[in-house]
């Protein structure tokens, strides 16, 4: 009986922690299909020549300092110009979404790391990380450029 009662409580500590990432998961995904489905698609698979896959792509950046800081900055501040990505050739405008605020950017972040990159450690990525990106402003020019010497620096 004590043996049951232990795993009883310790299914329910385990539900109880997960419920919050849980939330954010739910939020992080209802935004993703309001604000980005349109253009990477459901399963985040992009559509060639127009918008990049975010699946197998953007995961590298969450492994350091300067790419976690563009995943904010190009929801923040949007894309424009040419980028390679697998080869294909982009060269539309990623809209900026500095409309959403802290919490929804980091929630969609989260989604889309979490959910097609199998990203586990997302501890680094909270409303005041990305609040703190926002602080520093920029433009679509600006995370392109940044985004050049990221990719260069990181071989993708």
């Amino acid at each position: 009986m004590m043996v049951m009662r232990q795993l009883f409580c310790t299914a329910m500590l385990c539900m109880a922690l997960a419920a919050p990432a849980l939330a954010q998961n739910k939020a992080g995904e209802a935004l993703y299909a309001t604000h980005c489905v349109v253009c990477h698609q459901v399963q985040a698979v992009g559509v060639p020549g127009i918008a990049p896959a975010l699946v197998g792509n953007i995961g590298r950046h969450a492994s350091h300092e300067a790419g976690r800081a563009y995943l904010a900055r190009v929801m923040l501040t949007g894309l424009v110009g040419p980028i390679q990505v697998d080869g294909v050739r982009y060269n539309g405008n990623m809209p900026s979404f500095a409309k959403l605020n802290d919490e929804e950017v980091a929630h969609v972040l989260t989604h889309v790391l979490s959910t097609y990159e199998s990203v586990s450690d997302l501890a680094w990525l909270t409303p005041a990380f990305v609040a703190a990106t926002r602080q520093l402003g920029g433009t679509p020019n600006d995370t392109h450029q940044k985004r050049s010497r990221l990719t260069s620096a990181t071989g993708g």
